[in-house]
């Protein structure tokens, strides 16, 4: 270890001679500096929740539409030109540039600042332009903020809690989707109800944009700047006592020197051999996550739920109530992950999707095609309902959280702000 740092020009000798260098931290700040990054998914939760209950709200036919019904053409624009952004923001050209210009913390204070935008122009809008505009702003900002929050936190956390702190990150995406269901459902009465449930997107927003400023950064992105100083002095930030944080830099060190060795970053190494195939399984998790079905309620929830129970107020209030099983299904997660394995809460999320699929799919064939109300009686109103509900505890607790902890895992420094942004953008195409 000592002759590693003095390769990086550290010549302090209580670094270099002390018996353990360690961190000032508790184990629990790292866990709140992850939690606060996962403000960042929460941000994308609001977003990707609350379209779904406006784009329903007469007032917003009145203000937006004039008055006019919303065509499913100009439904599916305003819903899919949010993904459109973040594809943009993703991109691995586009993700690179930012992070190599900024750093992760600073790409998560512009996404913060970015979203603000985003929803101010929503919020004030009275044209359907002008809300499209504020939708792909929106969509930029939480391109950034979904390529970087997963990155940044497992890159601050402890091996041992590395995955919990990143399951954090699905933790807040569900309770953002929550409370955006349930601020339309609530609101959805009000005469500009669609505008407050817009900014009231402002005050979480602008608190991420400015507590970001007060975060650390990545102590393995300061290594692959060359700023081995800076990181050591992040690693005892965010480390405990008995922590010693030499051995930790010299290993991100060493990593870093290892994958510099074969050259230059390039795509054709990039896109191809060992860094190819594991590129490969995290866009193929990535799309599948976006595939298997779940936006369907998250961004036409009420739309879903007015086809079974046929009156608004049922519709906003099992969408609000499918939010709360997402953001409460998510918990055991957080326990499992790091005990369990990542892959047997794939497979296990998986079964169960397929079974809740298989049963919406025969009662929604047997008893809602033919377009009456109640072919099948209540009972297949109420099992459709549960079977809904059922098919997105299993999601939250797998397919959701999983996927992005493995994508925060799996590359090597080299790649690993291209490859997170390709697979995020893997995911947003999905998404789209």
């Amino acid at each position: 270890v000592r002759a590693t740092l003095t390769k990086m020009q550290f010549t302090d000798k209580a670094i270099l001679d002390a018996e353990l260098v360690g961190g000032t931290a508790s184990r629990s700040y790292v866990i709140l500096v992850g939690l606060f990054a996962a403000l960042g998914g929460f941000l994308f939760g609001l977003d990707l929740g609350y379209i779904s209950g406006v784009e329903s709200m007469e007032s917003f036919s009145d203000d937006v539409l004039h008055g006019e019904t919303m065509r499913p053409i100009t439904t599916g624009t305003v819903t899919g030109i949010f993904a459109l952004g973040a594809v943009i923001a993703a991109f691995p050209a586009v993700i690179s540039f930012v992070v190599d210009l900024v750093g992760r913390r600073g790409c998560m204070i512009l996404g913060g600042a970015t979203f603000c935008v985003g929803a101010a122009i929503q919020g004030a809008a009275f044209t359907l332009n002008t809300m499209l505009c504020g939708r792909m702003i929106a969509g930029f900002a939480v391109g950034l903020l979904s390529a970087n929050v997963p990155l940044y936190q497992g890159e601050i956390a402890p091996p041992e809690q590395r995955g919990t702190i990143v399951a954090l990150y699905q933790l807040a995406i569900t309770m953002g989707i929550m409370v955006a269901f349930w601020t339309n459902y609530w609101l959805q009465p009000e005469k500009h109800g669609w505008r407050c449930s817009i900014l009231l997107q402002l005050i979480p927003g602008g608190l991420f944009a400015m507590g970001a400023t007060f975060m650390p950064q990545s102590p393995r992105w300061l290594v692959s700047r060359r700023r081995y100083k800076s990181a050591l002095e992040t690693l005892r930030r965010i480390r405990g006592k008995n922590d010693d944080v030499r051995i930790e830099l010299v290993e991100c060190y060493k990593e870093y020197r290892r994958e510099r060795s074969t050259g230059k970053p390039n795509y054709v190494e990039f896109l191809t051999g060992e860094s190819g195939k594991v590129l490969c399984i995290g866009i193929l998790l990535q799309l599948l996550q976006q595939l298997c079905g779940l936006n369907v309620f998250m961004y036409y929830g009420p739309t879903v739920f007015k086809k079974i129970f046929h009156t608004q107020g049922a519709s906003f209030l099992f969408a609000a109530l499918s939010g709360l099983v997402n953001f409460l299904s998510t918990f055991p997660a957080l326990c499992l992950v790091d005990r369990v394995g990542r892959t047997t809460l794939l497979l296990s999320s998986a079964c169960g999707m397929t079974i809740c699929c298989v049963i919406l799919a025969a009662v929604g064939d047997a008893c809602f095609s033919s377009g009456t109300l109640d072919s099948c009686g209540t009972v297949s109103k109420y099992a459709m309902a549960g079977a809904v509900f059922m098919d997105i505890f299993n999601y939250a607790y797998g397919w959701g959280p999983v996927v992005w902890i493995y994508c925060a895992e799996i590359f090597s420094l080299k790649y690993k702000t291209k490859a997170n942004g390709l697979t995020t953008g893997a995911n947003w195409v999905g998404n789209f």
